[in-house]
């Protein structure tokens, strides 16, 4: 039996699933700078009336859950003759589906936002919705050692090893 190796594939799938991430990321601010030329006019306005603001906070309540809940959930890897190789290039394809299907819950609150603020007509909340939606995307979406981890855990639920982390049979 030959003893465990970084693959060279994990390295360049993480680091193109970061880089995807990163600049799927990058719009809600820049979303919210356009924004702000657009509602905007006279500085940032008067906080709206309590209504969008909370709708906006239910719906990251709501993504939030719908991420931990059932965001990592997916079926275990089975057990077969394939390389090893071909299992980890698995993992990292349903890892990446994954990841891009949490994205887009989490975006889904700055969606709201963006338009409840034109029937609120206030900057406000796209700003609560931005606050609101990027940590959520980072701690729930982001292709980091923790989501990676545990989306690994659910493929490994019946003993087969995933490759996920990095580390490949040779």
């Amino acid at each position: 039996m030959s003893t465990p190796a970084a693959s060279p594939a994990t390295p360049a799938a993480r680091q193109t699933l970061t880089m995807v991430c990163a600049t799927m990321a990058a719009a809600i601010p820049l979303i919210t700078l356009v924004l702000w030329f657009v509602l905007a006019v006279d500085g940032i306005g008067e906080f709206p009336a309590s209504w969008p603001p909370l709708v906006v906070l239910a719906a990251a309540v709501g993504a939030y859950s719908i991420c931990e809940l059932i965001g990592f959930r997916t079926p275990p890897l089975e057990y077969s003759n394939r390389p090893a190789a071909e299992i980890q290039a698995d993992s990292w394809r349903r890892f990446t589906a994954s990841t891009f299907t949490r994205f887009a819950v989490c975006e889904a609150v700055f969606m709201i936002s963006v338009a409840l603020a034109f029937v609120a007509q206030s900057f406000w909340v796209v700003l609560i919705g931005a606050v609101l939606a990027l940590p959520l995307f980072f701690w729930e979406a982001w292709p980091g050692d923790r989501n990676q981890r545990r989306f690994a855990a659910a493929l490994e639920a019946r003993g087969v090893p995933s490759y996920l982390t990095g580390r490949l049979q040779d």
